[in-house]
């Protein structure tokens, strides 16, 4: 900002050039105004300034060198000072225009209207939102949505109710958020991993967490009944093929119900002993405990019942009795007394312990008053013998490492084997759970749904994903055939759901603004050139177009009939000829919108006499109503039930602001209608209905193997589309276009501030969380700060100390994500700038931002 050079001479008398001395030397202002100012300074002089000048003598002057007029003695003074007060008048309005000439200075919106408006720019108006509702059936037949169909939002403190309307009729000839009548079906089994088939249709499962110990155990279905706290359970993998599969003893600890996202009861069977099972899906492990126990044999004393594996046998081992229930391959816990757990263990006293896998079973006949050397053979005559049938198992033992080091199972376990104890016949206790995905960051790539798929097979549908909270985002869904898989693809963007999901297939598109029908405008009158009527409803809702009838990227929703017969909107009535039946729409200072007709050279006037009727819509801007609000269905629908809208709608736009006109004004014109440089594509991209704000970077595509123009647009997925359509109108198709969405810098802020002692606190430190933070003006606040744009920590500094009661900031601090995988990041060895890099933007919110206050020692 100018400031204008002020110089007064002292008067003789010592003074400041506060009297009327006729020898002081009183100068108007020196004025200078280089460019680039936001406002310049005009004036000469001020009221004092005028009347020192007038009061003083001219040169040569005579006659009135004895007057020495005083407001007390000469009234004749007064017209001095009625002059100086004219002149005071005439040089501040004179400063006023001065500075409303000029684009960077004016301050008044009709202003920057009129000056923009020489450059051929026209203020973009407040664009209507566009989104997409799911309509839900009340039974299986035929639904139709008529045109128009109006749609109200409900109200809440910070939005009032909006209306939205569809854009065409849409039939759906079977509804699939209904159940279509059948017979029961008791052949096809149940949906693997599906939602239960009670579940309304498009219910769909996102897949679970593929981690077998979860919350410290393992989830079973249902409610286990043969199973409690203290039991030794064997964790084994499923198939168990070989010895040096997994397989743990552990010990139950607990027990927890959980609910699933469909409200079934599953319960948490908390496990000790799970330790090197890893990640793993519970489908390929089973937890069962043993149903049969038995001993090693011990007569004839001194037998051996244990062998080690030799070069021509396997390890092997004998049991006090038959074993018959034992199948080849069935896993067996050889153990002394003890209550070990985890993996094979059999050097550590109290956790003697191995789990074999039965390779063959024989049963062979023992005396137990024979020799031990030759069991098999009865004791000599004429004692007799006492038979025992006995179960011969040929084992296979792990031989990889295990935490207790290599089994040795004669040594362990043939010392004393009237302690050992066999168990086998492992029933499961239920079958193991994945553990369900309750809150999703991201959506998946597959979902399953209870049946098949309501969509064609293999092709590519547009649909709406819903969660339990009414949120959700717009997808691509391609079923796979044969399956109740679907294949899913979201529009980039962070988005965090809540099981369970709902895929909803039937949809119709909306677009913001409520119909006002067949307005009068008035009648025609042939005499007069270039009519001008103005709507009487505003805002009138303008939507996102291209190329656009009334400017690039945009149309009036206005349908102008002079007697009946419809008109023809266009940008501009130059080049059009006489007989052209067109209008042409402007909004004025007030924001009302005015149709002009042509005159007679450029476009035809209007017949006298002739009956001019406008069909409308009303409503626009950015603010959209949240997820789940949009679903007040004004006028009753014959089988419609309800309307679901889980994404907000995007695409809408406020009317360009001042600032944002001396912007954008003159970079378009700039542009002459052709995106060449990375400026002429931030320019267009900015100037799109629903950007908030865009910036160009020349960047490296690994794709093309070339640098090309990647524009970042904000601040949601509506602004991505808007610009590339933009775009695709302006820029050279055979160059490839890059439109990406503006990163958010998850950032963290901490500050310590010294306030003046006579503030109280707590409203001081309101007031410096509102000039961070809040919008529309907050340093941090959307839109505020440019794509890329390099913060300083004195601006951080200069916006806290312009709160009142803030005397000084100390230690300021900031960090931030690169992106959600990256932990916080500090600057890059330089504390006073921060960039958030290319397309980026700090994302503070108010947990991220600590203010401390600075107390003396």
């Amino acid at each position: 900002m100018t400031t204008a050079t002020r110089r007064i001479t002292p008067c003789r008398c010592g003074g400041d050039g506060g009297c009327p001395c006729d020898d002081a030397a009183i100068e108007l202002w020196t004025l200078n105004n280089p460019s680039g100012l936001t406002e310049i300074n005009y004036r000469i002089g001020d009221f004092t300034t005028f009347r020192r000048r007038l009061l003083q003598h001219l040169p040569g002057e005579s006659e009135l060198a004895v007057w020495r007029p005083t407001a007390g003695t000469d009234l004749g003074l007064q017209v001095l000072d009625w002059w100086a007060y004219i002149a005071d008048i005439l040089t501040f309005y004179t400063e006023r225009i001065a500075n409303e000439t000029y684009l960077d200075t004016a301050t008044l919106a009709p202003s920057v209207r009129r000056l923009v408006a020489l450059l051929g720019y026209r203020p973009r108006p407040g664009i209507g939102a566009t989104g997409s509702l799911a309509v839900i059936a009340a039974r299986p037949a035929p639904l139709t949505i008529p045109p128009r169909l109006a749609v109200a939002s409900k109200a809440s403190p910070a939005l009032d109710s909006q209306t939205f309307e569809t854009t065409a009729a849409v039939t759906f000839t079977q509804p699939t958020s209904v159940p279509e009548p059948a017979p029961d079906d008791l052949t096809d089994p149940p949906t693997a991993g599906g939602p239960p088939a009670s579940t309304p249709p498009g219910t769909a499962e996102p897949p679970p967490y593929t981690q077998l110990i979860a919350r410290g155990g393992v989830l079973v279905k249902g409610t286990p009944t043969a199973v409690r706290v203290g039991d030794r359970l064997l964790l084994i993998a499923k198939p168990w093929q070989k010895p040096d599969d997994p397989a743990n003893i552990v010990a139950v600890t607990g027990l927890v119900p959980e609910k699933d996202p469909h409200g079934r009861t599953n319960t948490r069977v908390l496990l000790s002993g799970t330790d090197g099972l890893g990640s793993a899906k519970a489908g390929d492990f089973r937890l069962a405990r043993p149903t049969r126990s038995a001993h090693l044999d011990s007569l004839p004393t001194g037998v051996t019942v244990i062998k080690d594996a030799t070069s021509t046998a396997s390890p092997s081992i004998v049991l006090d009795s038959t074993a018959r229930y034992l199948q080849v391959g069935d896993p067996l816990l050889i153990e002394l007394p003890g209550d070990g757990v985890g993996a094979n263990s059999d050097t550590k006293p109290g956790e003697q312990f191995a789990v074999l896998q039965l390779t063959a079973y024989t049963e062979v006949l023992w005396y137990a008053n024979g020799d031990s050397n030759n069991p098999s053979s009865p004791p000599a005559t004429p004692t007799p013998g006492i038979p025992l049938m006995l179960a011969s198992l040929a084992v296979a033992v792990p031989t990889a490492p295990s935490p207790g080091g290599d089994i040795d199972l004669a040594g362990t376990y043939g010392k004393n084997p009237a302690e050992v104890t066999v168990s086998a016949g492992w029933a499961d206790i239920g079958v193991l759970l994945d553990t369900p995905a309750q809150t999703l960051t991201a959506l998946p790539d597959t979902v399953t749904l209870a049946g098949s798929p309501a969509a064609q097979a293999g092709v590519a549908t547009p649909a709406l994903v819903e969660d339990a909270n009414g949120n959700g985002a717009a997808v691509t869904a391609t079923p796979t055939m044969g399956t109740a898989q679907v294949t899913i693809a979201a529009a980039p963007g962070a988005v965090t759901l809540q099981s369970p999901l709902r895929l909803l297939w039937d949809l119709v598109t909306v677009t913001r603004g409520a119909t006002v029908t067949g307005e009068l405008l008035g009648t025609g009158d042939a005499t007069l050139a270039g009519e001008d009527f103005t709507l009487t409803k505003a805002p009138v809702t303008y939507l996102a177009d291209a190329p656009g009838r009334s400017h690039d990227g945009y149309s009036s929703t206005i349908t102008l009939s002079v007697d009946g017969r419809i008109w023809t909107e266009v940008p501009f009535l130059y080049g059009h000829g006489p007989d052209e039946t067109l209008f042409a729409t402007y909004e004025d200072d007030a924001g009302h919108t005015h149709v002009r007709t042509g005159d007679g050279i450029t476009g035809a006037r209007l017949p006298s006499g002739a009956v001019v009727r406008a069909s409308y819509r009303v409503g626009s801007g950015a603010a959209v109503p949240p997820p789940g609000a949009l679903s007040q269905v004004l006028t009753p629908v014959p089988n419609l039930l309800s309307v679901r809208n889980p994404v907000p709608p995007t695409g809408g736009a406020d009317p360009d602001p001042a600032d944002q006109l001396r912007r954008l004004a003159p970079r378009s014109a700039l542009t002459l209608g052709r995106a060449i440089s990375g400026d002429d594509y931030a320019a267009v991209a900015a100037a799109a209905p629903g950007v908030s704000r865009a910036a160009a970077v020349w960047g490296w595509d690994a794709d093309e193997q070339r640098p090309v123009v990647q524009v970042y647009v904000g601040d949601d997925d509506g602004a991505v589309t808007s610009a590339t359509t933009a775009l695709r109108e302006q820029s050279d198709a055979n160059r490839p276009l890059t439109v990406l969405p503006a990163v958010g810098r998850p950032t963290r802020l901490s500050i310590a501030l010294r306030l003046d002692p006579t503030y109280v606190p707590a409203p001081v430190f309101a007031g410096v969380r509102a000039a961070l933070l809040d919008p529309p003006g907050g340093l941090f606040a959307p839109g505020v700060l440019a794509l890329g744009e390099t913060l300083y920590r004195s601006r951080i500094e200069e916006v806290v100390c312009a709160v009142p009661g803030v005397l000084a900031t100390h230690h300021v601090t900031m960090s931030w994500r690169w992106n959600r995988f990256i932990p916080l990041i500090s600057p890059h060895g330089n504390e006073d700038r921060y960039w958030p890099g290319d397309g980026g933007y700090f994302q503070l919110d108010a947990d991220g931002l600590r203010l401390d206050q600075e107390v003396d020692p």
